[in-house]
């Protein structure tokens, strides 16, 4: 296997990236093009996430994060986000947790949360499909909003410390109560970053983001998403799962 020449050269990963960043880009445009009124914004995201391994199947994270809005000027949310998960194989987990997300001009959300990972290899990526039911109780708004989202995630190394990531994922609403969140799809999220394995227990990744999303009463938004984060891993194994 030494002596076996690589299924693709780092040119052509980087060829591949750069196909990749440009569709992702365009993509904003595209979708703005079939709204008549949408919410232009630049915003910054900033998380940390912790995965602590509990022997060989069991695993706890903690995630926080920091999203600021209004061209990064106001403070947006502020999300914390607990998790269990068991690991059946190396291609399958299952968690359960809990988040809350504090919204500085809006109604906060706490959300209950089951995630199914399906991990699998394709060419020069490593995919990941991660399929979440949450339960919603939302501020101001009676009774649960059960909400199904799905992302596939991607990664191709870059050498051996730099890694290219991408994503794209999608939240949809199954009631309508009259207020808060719109039934039905709400949400579409594009994201294509750069990460360095700065040590075998830190991960340093900044990307771009794209987040439209459908609003009840308000324009529907377009945000532009600078995004930082530090995903650390207490045992040296660094799941796919994070920042999500």
């Amino acid at each position: 296997m030494g002596g076996a020449e690589p299924i693709c050269s780092l040119e052509c990963r980087l060829a591949a990236v750069a196909i990749v960043i440009a569709t992702f880009l365009g993509a904003p445009q595209t979708a703005s093009a079939f709204e008549s009124d949408v919410k232009q914004d630049l915003a910054l995201w900033s998380l940390a996430f912790v995965n602590h391994d509990l022997g060989d199947d069991w695993s706890l994270s903690f995630q926080t994060e920091v999203r600021v809005k209004d061209e990064v000027t106001s403070l947006d949310e502020a999300i914390f986000k607990l998790g269990g998960y068991y690991r059946f194989n190396d291609w399958l987990e299952l968690g359960i947790g809990y988040k809350y997300i504090y919204k500085n001009d809006g109604a906060n959300d706490n959300v209950a949360w089951e995630e199914l990972y399906v991990k699998h290899p394709f060419h020069v990526f490593g995919f990941t499909h991660q399929l979440r039911l949450e339960q919603r109780f939302i501020q101001d708004t009676s009774g649960t909003i059960p909400r199904i989202r799905y992302l596939i995630h991607a990664t191709t190394p870059l050498g051996p410390r730099f890694y290219f990531a991408l994503s794209e994922a999608f939240r949809y609403n199954l009631v309508d109560k009259g207020t808060g969140p719109v039934s039905g799809f709400e949400q579409n999220r594009l994201y294509a970053g750069f990460g360095v394995h700065a040590s075998k227990y830190l991960r340093v990744e900044l990307g771009y983001l794209w987040r439209f999303e459908l609003e009840r009463d308000r324009p529907s938004k377009s945000e532009h998403v600078i995004r930082v984060q530090l995903l650390f891993a207490t045992k040296a194994r660094h799941p796919s799962r994070g920042g999500s």
